[in-house]
């Protein structure tokens, strides 16, 4: 059975529980465990310190990178970013919401953690991994999608649950992209109109897949992806 909720990237989901973290105990006022007469008092500052180095965090946004990091972050996009970027806009050709050339380092939003930069492709997210795997695509999602994937369907209104394309140009699409075989009972496949507000779709799911769809495990080949009504590709997770 398909469960009714969309999955987010792991990555992404880690990336935002460290800063909730992070935010709730810079704002938290802990109790002393000592009364205040017991309390050290805090030594004062030097009248003058040595700038400390900027500290690498969980989350970066580029306004905090420095001319070296920017520097790096270019060097790195010219030479890695785009040659997986034209890769994956082939095997999704005519299938996406923007052009390859619209990956640009001016749309470098932030970065989690050291391996997933994220970019903003008008109101579409799009991250690449950059890591010992490799550089690849690793999620992306247009805003409507979320909108419409987070939605149950209307109880008054006839669901579609019509898919836009066959399950041979899914499986032509996972090889293209992952240069996976993946096995049929690793091929997950929904109408998307069973479980959400988005008609006429399609939710693909392939690898890590345990006891005939009963749970998922993650594996170094996973590849979902969602296309809409029209085929156009609307969510990708790698």
């Amino acid at each position: 059975m398909h469960k009714n909720w969309v999955r987010l990237p792991v990555l992404a989901v880690l990336a935002i529980a460290i800063v909730a973290g992070m935010l709730f105990l810079r704002g938290h006022k802990f109790p002393s465990p000592l009364p205040e007469s017991a309390q050290v008092p805090a030594p004062q500052p030097a009248a003058k310190q040595a700038a400390l180095p900027r500290q690498q965090t969980q989350w970066e946004r580029w306004q905090e990178y420095s001319g070296d990091d920017m520097s790096d972050f270019t060097n790195k996009f010219e030479k890695r970013f785009k040659p997986a970027i034209a890769k994956w806009c082939k095997v999704y050709a005519g299938r996406l919401p923007f052009n390859e050339s619209d990956v640009t380092p001016d749309k470098f939003h932030s970065k989690a953690g050291p391996l997933v930069y994220t970019f903003m492709i008008g109101d579409t997210t799009f991250s690449i991994y950059d890591g010992p795997g490799g550089t690849r695509v690793f999620y992306m999602m247009t805003r409507r999608a979320a909108q419409q994937l987070n939605v149950m369907p209307s109880g008054g209104v006839m669901h579609d649950i019509s898919t836009p394309v066959t399950r041979p140009v899914i499986v032509s699409l996972l090889k293209a992209d992952s240069g996976v075989d993946f096995p049929a009972d690793q091929i997950s496949i929904h109408p998307t109109g069973t479980f959400s507000s988005m008609g006429g779709g399609v939710s693909v799911e392939a690898g890590g897949i345990v006891a005939s769809g009963a749970y998922r495990i993650m594996t170094l080949t996973n590849l979902d992806f969602v296309l809409d009504g029209n085929g156009q590709l609307v969510s990708y997770q790698h």
